[in-house]
């Protein structure tokens, strides 16, 4: 059970960690960061340092050049290391069926906070024909909150409301044959079950 703390905080960090991204640049926007501010607030630092790990290393090299979106694997850190410890969740079920999964689907949220922000840089525009300097103050801070809520929302309600929903996903993998949980011994699994089932049609 995670406590209404821990989401605030982890939320809290998560709006931090994409203007630090975007600003600051101290790497407290990195996964492996990620994972170690998530596995001290929920008491495994541990496990965060391995799931931070784990997807550090998936987006090394991968910048967004030209304002392209990348997958978010810092907010995959958090709700999978979270959900891990909080859950007893095993370190490489939580990132394939929890990191993974969240890091590609917030990639949308990514898009969206672009998006949002060009009304604030409008307003910018017009502030500066009208050398209004406080607007434009104004405007470029107002520009942070689209970027924070595109992570501090999505973690919050999966903090709050996903439990559940985790629980089942984690335990539809579990059911899956070990061997079959990598695509190339999948798709093996998958053609000696298919013989198998030709094998036992009936012959005319």
């Amino acid at each position: 059970m995670i406590q209404w703390w821990q989401i605030l905080l982890l939320t809290l960090y998560s709006a931090y960690q994409i203007c630090d991204e975007l600003t600051i640049v101290s790497s407290a926007g990195s996964p492996v960061f990620a994972g170690f501010i998530t596995g001290l607030v929920m008491g495994d630092l541990t496990t965060g340092l391995f799931i931070g790990g784990s997807l550090q290393l998936f987006v090394l090299g991968v910048g967004t050049f030209g304002g392209a979106s990348r997958i978010d694997a810092t907010s995959g850190a958090v709700l999978a290391t979270a959900f891990s410890v909080s859950q007893g969740i095993e370190t490489d079920l939580a990132i394939t069926t929890i990191a993974v999964p969240v890091a590609a689907l917030l990639t949308y949220f990514d898009v969206l906070g672009r998006m949002t922000t060009t009304f604030f840089a409008h307003r910018i525009d017009a502030a500066i024909e009208r050398f209004d300097y406080k607007g434009i103050e104004r405007n470029y801070l107002l520009g942070a909150l689209p970027w924070a809520l595109s992570r501090a929302l999505p973690v919050f309600f999966a903090l709050a409301f996903g439990g559940e929903f985790v629980q089942g996903v984690v335990n539809l993998v579990k059911r899956i044959p070990m061997g079959c949980r990598r695509f190339d011994s999948c798709r093996s699994y998958a053609s000696r079950s298919w013989i198998r089932y030709l094998a036992s049609l009936p012959s005319s």
